[in-house]
Order: C-alpha cells, then structure tokens, then sequence
C-alpha cells in the first residue's frame, strides 16, 4: 500500500525536478512535467516496497561460504574431473597428493630427510597400494571408499 508520506514526496520531487529543469535549463512548464514524471515514479515506487524508509538494524548474517568450504568444493570438482580422465589425475590431484605423502613422512623420524618418493623408505613406509598411488605415472583415481582408505592410511603414519 502506497503511504501519504510517499506520495508527498514523490510530489516534492517531481516539483524541485520541474522548477529546476525550467528555471536553470530553461525548459517550458509542460516538457518540465513531463520530463520530471518518470523521476517521480522511480521515487515513489522506491518509496514504496517494504522497508525502503527505515533502515534495518539487525545484524548482518554469517556468511555460509567459507575457505573451508570453497576448498571442498574445488577438490571435489577436480575429483570429478579425475575419475572421468585419468590424465586429469595424474596431472591435478596425484601431484598434490605427492606433495602432501612427502610432507607427512618428512613427519616421521625414520623418513624426515626424504626429498624424492621414489627413494625405497618412501615405499616401505607408504605401502604399496598408497605408494603406486602418488607416484605411478599409470596411476588412475580408485572409487571413493578406497581413497578414503588409503587417504586415513596415509593421516595415520
């Protein structure tokens, strides 16, 4: 429902808009109106939808996205992508996966000098099914239960 107070302002705008385009630009009384109109409209509109007046004092929300969830997010599309094409595997997730077996045996006492995972600590420590994983340029991505295996594998060193 459009209020008086709209309206009245709505009214006041359209006649500041009038008499400053007549008298500053020179424009007759009728192309003032007119021209003025739609400004008024706008206005009144504007004035009009729910709680355009007063302002809202309630706190901002949370924002739902986070880091956390936008990394997830990624590396859940990036694991889509590398089940349909291998080579999105070995060329996208295997070298992070690599990255991140190295950092964690760099962990252990026995492996904290490894530079390469090719070295045989690296294997030993890693096992097989892990080791071929991060390191086999033949290396496709398993089906989610076994990465998640192999992954708690590899947390649990």
């Amino acid at each position: 429902m459009i209020g008086l107070k709209a309206v009245l302002l709505a009214l006041a705008t359209e006649a500041v808009l009038a008499i400053g385009l007549d008298v500053l630009v020179g424009t007759s009384v009728f192309w003032s109106v007119l021209i003025s109109l739609p400004v008024a409209a706008f206005v009144l509109v504007w004035l009009s939808l729910p709680g355009a007046v007063e302002p809202s004092w309630h706190p901002l929300a949370e924002p739902t996205v986070t880091a956390t969830h936008l990394e997830a997010s990624t590396l859940a599309s990036r694991l889509v992508d590398a089940a349909a094409d291998p080579a999105r595997f070995r060329g996208r997730v295997q070298p992070r996966l690599a990255t991140i077996a190295l950092a964690r045996l760099r962990q252990l006492p026995d492996t904290h000098d490894l530079t390469d995972l090719r070295d045989p600590r690296a294997a030993r420590a890693l096992g097989a099914d892990l080791h071929a994983l991060v390191t086999s340029p033949t290396a496709t991505l398993p089906d989610p239960a076994r990465l998640a295996a192999l992954l708690r594998e590899l947390e649990e060193l």
